[in-house]
């Protein structure tokens, strides 16, 4: 059975602070959730105990494919990059990338934008917040593509449970062989509406991750605070209390 949620995985098993490991069913993430089977559906609220959705998409995106209902769960909406253009986001963004040779200005600044823009810190915050009510069952964060938006989220949440940097970035770049057959897809789609064949690079490019793309966001939180903790202290005011409750609500 293809279980449908692209991009999705839970982020159970990966070590933290103490040597304490990441509870399963706790933290999911992945793409929006739509065209999402019943079969699909089960596996995500009896396997993975789902409970909350966090969608990190802006109003026309959550208009134009809204997330499929999914019983007993509570949906939020938190517009992660309203005040940020949108390059890179969404499909609808990758029009306003002038050329191939521009995407990764255009992917690193959407990175550093998230860092420093008081809007999408605050929305981040808001995630932090429904983290810190979530008792029992599993949350699960998305946005478009499960990897700019939620790349950063998830970065944002394994550092405050002390994951390594480097595992980080592994969890980050697995999204380029997850999303490898939605892109193929997606790119088909393109070439059928008559896009150009430079166009569809740009959308190619701008649907995968690199490691630079998600670097550009820890120097400029080195930059404007010191380092990439100092930011989620600072910026997030993510408190000692607050990251040792998340501790002992996330790790075993």
């Amino acid at each position: 059975m293809n279980f449908r949620p692209v991009n999705f995985r839970d982020l159970g098993g990966l070590e933290g602070s103490g040597g304490r490991k990441l509870l399963p069913c706790r933290l999911l993430r992945s793409g929006e959730l739509v065209r999402l089977s019943e079969d699909d559906k089960e596996i995500l609220t009896k396997e993975y105990q789902l409970r909350t959705i966090v969608d990190l998409r802006g109003e026309r995106e959550c208009r134009e494919n809204p997330d499929d209902g999914i019983t007993g769960t509570v949906y939020h909406n938190i517009d992660v990059i309203k005040a940020i253009h949108e390059a890179g986001a969404d499909m609808g963004s990758f029009e306003t990338i002038p050329d191939i040779g521009t995407v990764d200005f255009y992917m690193r600044g959407l990175y550093e934008q998230m860092i420093q823009n008081t809007e999408a810190v605050n929305s981040y915050r808001k995630l932090i917040d429904l983290l810190l009510l979530q008792k029992e069952g599993a949350l699960l964060f998305h946005c478009f593509a499960g990897k700019d938006r939620t790349g950063l989220a998830a970065a944002i949440i394994l550092t405050i449970l002390g994951v390594a940097k480097e595992d980080i970035f592994w969890d980050y770049l697995k999204t380029n062989e997850q999303r490898k057959e939605e892109n193929s897809i997606l790119l088909k789609e393109l070439k059928e509406k008559g896009f150009s064949e430079e166009r569809c690079k740009i959308a190619e490019t701008a649907l995968t991750v690199k490691a630079e793309y998600l670097e550009a966001a820890y120097l400029a939180a080195e930059k404007h605070y010191g380092s990439f903790s100092e930011f989620i202290s600072k910026a997030l005011k993510v408190t000692k209390e607050e990251e040792k409750e998340l501790g002992n609500m996330y790790l075993y």
